[in-house]
């Protein structure tokens, strides 16, 4: 009678979403168990009896039964997606090695039974992949079991232990390719991918309400019963909880007595709970009424007094017109619930393009600005190659001998003449200025050298950043490909490191990079002007002596002079060469060091179109998720009034 009301149904699977890590406490032999049987096995007793054959003590049994589950049974995709989930019966599921989580769960649980060890299939709250943080849950959608161990409840999910759901269309395939260089698991169409997961085999009580969570509180084998809302909050949430109100509790009283309850009981029995525990599960008390309704069924089948039997029927009714109320009352959730997901479902997605758009607008400049400088490069290069061909040719026209080509004047003149004393003086002067000069140029080297040193240190930091932000950007792709979103914590860790690492870090490197490259060259096109004022008074100095020696031969002073004038100006030329020299290298280097930028720059671009895509495609399929929950919720509603209304009727006609 009370089978229309069982609300079990939608695999809460790990498709599509990173689940928690191993539990290293968890103790489990991969191999135990996989040799034994086969696609032959069909009869789950016989089975059960062969695994545990020669096993000594419970663990290494509810291990080896684990194991052949896990490599054994395929998940019922055609199950899931008919939207008429039935109870399924765990022959069925041997024999077809085909199931859902309730098949999964009541398997393991029946070949434990029969292997002596004492099991329970326990119905609860699963995250799946389109689970955020923050949302409420209303109806337990997954199974999973129990088993005592070592005196010891132990917590064992067998579904999520044996493979996961895979989606990934077309251009997911693509993307999955250029951003993790390695092929994965593709299908067009859902489809379950054995991948075996030892940790949901006796994983720690704590550990597993990360994304597990009971219906019946008693379950979570803890002291201390988390609430749901601390479940629905996140991770974090439920670490903290586990931190500092409670601590694992594997067996006590309460659940020897609810494991020894017979099948038939266990819903009735934790009704209450179950409600208390959510109250957007009122369907749990319409389980009640309905096991109420078969407990009288069967008294009436004993009862001998007409009368009594009428009354038995009279509260039949009764409680099958409060079954009725309850579950009309759990529709009430549906609209809002679904809604709620639907506006969130939006609401993220243009987060996620915001962000995304943030990214590509930063990197677009950052591209036009490492283009603009590599292009510029070549322009600076090609100007400090004409000044450094300017000043070989100065070096060309020197001759330390050219004095003895000059033909003296005429009329020659005296060295205390007023033009040569000027001209002496002259002279003088500009060696002094020189002096200066190149002292000028020697602390603007210094400078230069200084902020170069400062620059490269600046450029290895930035080089750092932009390796480690890029890594994370990669790693936010690959959980967004895994149909994770911005409300997920596998894409808040990834995007807040990205963000912090490229905007607060990163980003300011590179402008305070550019800042200093720019200055360099500012001050190494100065330095190349005190150079070149130098050059010009080393120029006039010649002048000056060639035109002294031409009035004045006899001087020998001026004749001896000339050569070492000759060679500080070489020197100052080569001098001035080498700097240009360096300039030219530095620029060239650079140029390729904006090559190299744009391309990363790009490179993030791809990845943030990447993204994109896989965005929209998550968008539209959690919309389609959650479409098809909402109506799987509304027929299995529709369908448990119709079958309430049937029953009322039946009843109220024997009453007649």
């Amino acid at each position: 009678m009370y089978k229309f009301l069982l609300a079990l149904g939608l695999l809460m699977f790990p498709a599509l979403n990173c689940v928690a890590q191993v539990d290293s406490t968890a103790q489990v032999d991969t191999l135990i168990g996989l040799n034994v049987g086969g696609k032959e096995s069909k009869d789950h007793k016989e089975l059960a009896h062969m695994l545990c054959s020669g096993l000594k003590g419970d663990r290494p049994k509810a291990n080896a039964i684990y194991n052949w589950i896990t490599h054994h049974i395929k998940y019922d995709i055609a199950a899931i997606q008919s939207g008429k989930l039935k109870p399924e019966k765990i022959e069925k599921v041997l024999k077809n090695h085909l199931g859902v989580c309730e098949g999964y769960a009541k398997l393991f649980t029946a070949m434990c039974q029969e292997a002596g060890l004492k099991a329970v299939s326990i119905e609860g709250y699963a995250k799946d992949w389109i689970f955020d943080n923050g949302d409420q849950l209303t109806l337990p959608r997954h199974m999973w079991s129990a088993v005592l161990l070592d005196s010891q409840w132990q917590l064992v999910d067998p579904t999520w232990g044996a493979g996961v759901l895979v989606q990934s269309p077309t251009v997911i395939r693509k993307i999955i390719n250029k951003v993790t260089f390695r092929k994965v698991v593709y299908a067009k169409k859902l489809k379950f991918v054995y991948r075996y997961d030892p940790q949901y085999f006796n994983q720690d009580a704590e550990a597993f309400r990360l994304k597990h969570l009971p219906a019946d509180p008693y379950w979570q084998l803890t002291d201390t019963a988390m609430p749901l809302s601390v479940f629905e909050a996140g991770d974090s949430a439920v670490i903290l909880f586990n931190k500092e109100y409670s601590k694992p509790q594997q067996n006590t009283p309460e659940l020897a007595r609810i494991a020894a309850l017979k099948p038939d009981s266990v819903a009735f029995d934790a009704a209450e709970r179950s409600y208390n525990f959510n109250s957007r599960f009122p369907v749990a008390l319409a389980i009640q009424q309905a096991a109420k309704v078969q407990d009288n069924l069967k008294k009436i089948e004993d009862e001998a007094d007409i009368e009594k039997a009428k009354a038995l029927f009279k509260d039949a009714t009764k409680a099958m017109k409060i079954a009725e109320e309850h579950i009309k009352e759990q529709k009430k959730f549906f609209p809002e619930q679904y809604n709620i997901l639907k506006k969130k479902n939006r609401a993220k997605n243009g987060e996620a393009k915001q962000y995304m758009n943030q990214i590509k607008t930063d990197d677009k400049k950052l591209v036009a600005q490492c283009v603009k400088y590599r292009n510029g490069a070549a322009t600076k290069i090609k100007k400090v190659n004409k000044k450094y061909a300017d000043a070989s040719r100065r070096k060309q026209t020197t001759d330390p001998n050219k004095l003895r080509d000059i033909e003296p004047s005429k009329t020659q003149k005296t060295a205390l003449a007023p033009e040569l004393v000027e001209i002496k003086d002259s002279i003088r002067e500009r060696n002094e200025r020189i002096d200066s000069l190149q002292t000028d140029v020697a602390a603007r080297t210094v400078a230069i050298k200084a902020l170069m040193d400062s620059n490269m240190t600046r450029l290895d930091s930035l080089g750092k950043c932009l390796a480690t932000s890029d890594s994370f950007l990669v790693m936010e792709a690959k959980a967004r490909i895994g149909m994770h979103d911005n409300y997920d914590d596998e894409v808040i860790k990834w995007s807040t490191l990205f963000k912090e690492k490229k905007y607060n870090r990163a980003d300011t490197l590179h402008r305070d990079y550019i800042t200093h490259y720019d200055t360099i060259l500012m001050q190494s096109d100065e330095r190349y002007k005190v150079n070149l004022m130098a050059l010009d008074a080393f120029k006039k100095n010649l002048k000056d002596a060639e035109k002294y020696a031409k009035w004045n031969s006899d001087d020998t002073l001026v004749h001896n002079s000339y050569g070492t004038m000759v060679s500080k100006y070489q020197a100052a030329i080569d001098s001035c060469n080498q700097d240009l020299l360096y300039t030219a290298a530095y620029i060239k280097a650079h140029k390729a060091l904006f090559i190299g930028l744009t391309k990363l720059y790009k490179r993030q671009l791809t990845i943030v179109q990447y993204m994109a895509r896989v965005e929209d495609v998550r968008k539209k399929l959690e919309y389609n998720t959650i479409m098809s929950k909402q109506a799987l919720d509304n027929n299995e509603n529709k369908q448990q009034i119709a079958n309430v209304k049937s029953a009322i009727k039946q009843m109220e006609r024997v009453l007649q």
